[in-house]
């Protein structure tokens, strides 16, 4: 059986002029790093939403970070920070990771 470290997982899903933002605020939290990633399409509140578009004003970007839990509470204590005005689905969860000290 290998040997695992519990971490959390952060996915951030916001319009991707504002990852900028969030990328920055994650650096400065303690993350030690994150991935972003293109949403190509998704379905939600506001109905189907699709990238594509020439001038990418309406592309969401995915960013996901795994970190440890005492950045994770920093994350959320700047919850308001992270959401303000700007549209944005955030969420936790646990997972186990194979190299504790990359994150």
């Amino acid at each position: 059986m290998m040997d695992t470290t519990a971490r959390k997982r952060i996915e951030i899903i916001v319009e991707a002029v504002q990852a900028e933002a969030v990328t920055d605020m994650l650096d400065r939290l303690g993350a030690k790093g994150w991935t972003m990633l293109p949403v190509i399409r998704g379905r939600g509140r506001q109905g189907l939403r699709q990238s594509g578009d020439l001038s990418g004003v309406l592309d969401n970007v995915l960013i996901l970070c795994i970190t440890s839990e005492a950045v994770a509470e920093a994350v959320l204590a700047a919850r308001d920070e992270l959401l303000g005005a700007r549209p944005a689905i955030v969420s936790i969860t646990d997972c186990a990771v194979l190299r504790a000290e990359r994150f």
